[in-house]
């Protein structure tokens, strides 16, 4: 205690003056207090990942759309493509069934003509089939075998010509 003229005060009354200002606001007990910052902060998280969730989703479905356009391009693109190839293949078909057809034709056609000439000049020669110019083509076969330049097989190709036309006019 003080003494003298001035007002008195006493520690107890002090800390009763504090406890009566605290007590005239809502006080929250510490529990409460982190049971409430815990909720908003679990609300602010699953706020911000639902925003993620949405932001991948819109993103899945924009590729997905993205996908789907370039599949249908791509078939469209292969439907025209088949198509091209067909009319192709068909085209390159008639060419071809033309072209047998018309070497079967010539094949008749010359047949025909080779027997008209035939029956007008009378038969070719007939040559036999002995030992026509074989020493001279195996001389020339030789030849070629073991020589490293044609050149020096002239001679015996000039003998096997002599000899071919020998038989050729001969029969």
């Amino acid at each position: 205690l003080t003494m003298g003229n001035g007002a008195s005060t006493t520690e107890d009354e002090q800390q009763e003056e504090v406890a009566i200002t605290e007590d005239s606001g809502v006080y929250l007990s510490e529990d409460l207090q982190a049971k409430v910052l815990a909720d908003f902060q679990s609300k602010h998280l699953r706020d911000e990942w639902e925003n993620r969730q949405r932001t991948i989703l819109a993103a899945s479905n924009e590729r997905v759309a993205r996908d789907e356009q370039r599949r249908v391009e791509l078939e469209q693109q292969l439907g025209a493509w088949r198509a091209q190839n067909e009319s192709t293949q068909s085209q390159l078909d008639t060419k071809i069934d033309g072209l047998n057809a018309r070497f079967a034709d010539i094949a008749v056609e010359v047949q025909h003509d080779a027997a008209q000439i035939e029956n007008k000049i009378g038969a070719g020669p007939k040559f036999s089939q002995g030992d026509n110019c074989l020493n001279a083509r195996a001389q020339v076969t030789a030849c070629l075998k073991d020589s490293d330049s044609i050149r020096k097989c002239d001679g015996f190709v000039d003998i096997l010509e002599n000899c071919a036309k020998k038989a050729v006019v001969s029969n």
